[in-house]
């Protein structure tokens, strides 16, 4: 953000609705003008017609010789019931060649199917809408052997034993555009603050589900003001690199009033659901991940310096530390590389409908922006119930050479890659521009 970029999202940050008109009528202002081209320091392979999801979870399989993706046969627009997304997976030099492994109806823009590996083998995982309920399927891509597990999942352990999850259609209630369109068969899906729904663990090769937490255990601890007169649903896990733990955020709203307007707080369990810490982040925490597993990322609103990536340390929360003050300026979804130097991220679309694809090195507290690639109006989220919008989402490769990500390209929703080589490693990583600290 520029300076005046940054005066308006202060100033209508409290006012969730108006702030998006606002930034809407900004950018129409400059759709004026002729669309910027595209840039990149490093050659770019789109797949049209192909994306993948969220950034908290890698697509490429423990070798990196598989790239995971989603298909879909329209875009902006929402997905209707029972509209069928493929799943499957790009293999090959180039990850060139589709391998479709399933259909599943249970699918949005932005997580995708929450398809991912079991582990470092060759099985995956997705959730899909079947008989009137949300559940998880896990295939293995070798013979083709499935399961079926009998709830939705999130997020799997890394060691491919275990995964979490939440309710998919309350998050849909509350947040459209992150659960499912299927109404199921939730007793307390209209209850404020419910005791039975919250997040619950399944083990993968048994079955075997345990409830963990509830969504009203959560909300009884250290209660705060702004939760008067809202409804409160999870989202967002993310396990820990050592499969001990996991992040999640708890969020609540009042969608009678505006249901953009959303708090949040992040907190941490260990495998069954114990408290490890809540950490402090003023009720607005928006993107998360693990550098290792002691250290978790976001991008939050710290009590002294505002806005920014914050890295907390577990348990310790005086030890929380700032991360590109002066350079990560705005919202993005950050992970780190295996190395836990560097970070990579991205920006929102700037007045230019350009989003940055960012490398930053907390070693030398310098940001790179490797890539500007430029949106397209048509994309723009008419409201908060039509959320079709393509944000970057980029996610590293298991040996981070390799970085992949959603954009647009000619006016289509693309599964994209961009190889870094060993430019990381030997610290001569090309870039579009620079900024230091």
């Amino acid at each position: 953000m520029n300076k005046l970029e940054r005066f308006i999202y202060n100033r209508f940050r409290e006012n969730a609705s108006l702030k998006i008109k606002v930034r809407n009528i900004y950018q129409g202002v400059f759709d004026l003008l002729p669309n910027p081209k595209i840039k990149s320091a490093y050659p770019i392979i789109e797949r049209k017609g192909f994306f993948y999801g969220f950034h908290d979870h890698t697509p490429f399989s423990a070798d990196d010789s598989m790239l995971l993706a989603n298909h879909a046969s329209f875009d902006l627009r929402m997905p209707k019931k029972n509209e069928i997304l493929e799943v499957g997976f790009f293999n090959r030099e180039g990850h060139k060649n589709f391998n479709c492994i399933a259909e599943t109806r249970a699918w949005n823009w932005h997580m995708g199917s929450k398809l991912q590996w079991c582990g470092n083998g060759n099985k995956v995982i997705f959730n899909d809408h079947i008989d009137g309920m949300n559940v998880a399927r896990v295939i293995d891509i070798n013979n083709s052997k499935e399961t079926v597990l009998s709830d939705s999942i999130a997020s799997v352990s890394p060691d491919g034993k275990w995964a979490v999850g939440y309710s998919f259609a309350r998050v849909e209630k509350l947040m459209p555009g992150y659960g499912y369109t299927y109404t199921v068969q939730e007793s307390d899906l209209d209850v404020d603050i419910p005791e039975t729904s919250g997040i619950y663990r399944i083990d993968i090769n048994s079955g075997d589900k345990k409830e963990l937490i509830s969504i009203n255990d959560l909300a009884s601890i250290d209660p705060l003001p702004s939760m008067k007169g809202t409804k409160h649903f999870l989202t967002h896990t993310v396990i820990s690199p050592d499969s001990s733990s996991f992040i999640f955020l708890h969020r609540w709203v009042n969608p009678e009033k505006d249901i953009s307007k959303r708090f949040s707080r992040l907190i941490v369990c260990d495998i069954d659901g114990n408290i490890l810490d809540i950490f402090k982040t003023d009720g607005m925490v928006s993107h998360i991940g693990w550098q290792d597993s002691e250290h978790v990322l976001a991008y939050c609103r710290d009590p002294i310096f505002d806005d920014k990536y914050v890295l907390f340390k577990i348990g310790n929360p005086e030890e929380s530390l700032i991360i590109g003050k002066s350079t990560l300026t705005s919202d993005g979804h950050p992970s780190y590389d295996n190395s836990g130097r560097w970070i990579v991220t991205d920006t929102y679309q700037d007045r230019r409908r350009v989003q940055n694809l960012v490398l930053h090195d907390t070693k030398t507290d310098t940001r790179y922006d490797i890539a500007k690639i430029p949106g397209s109006k048509e994309f723009q989220s008419p409201s908060p119930y039509q959320h079709w919008a393509c944000d970057l989402h980029p996610r590293w490769s298991r040996n981070a050479n390799l970085l992949c990500f959603d954009a647009i390209f000619q006016g289509e929703r693309s599964l994209c890659t961009l190889n870094l080589e060993n430019d990381l490693l030997e610290e001569n990583l090309k870039y579009i521009e620079r900024r230091d600290e």
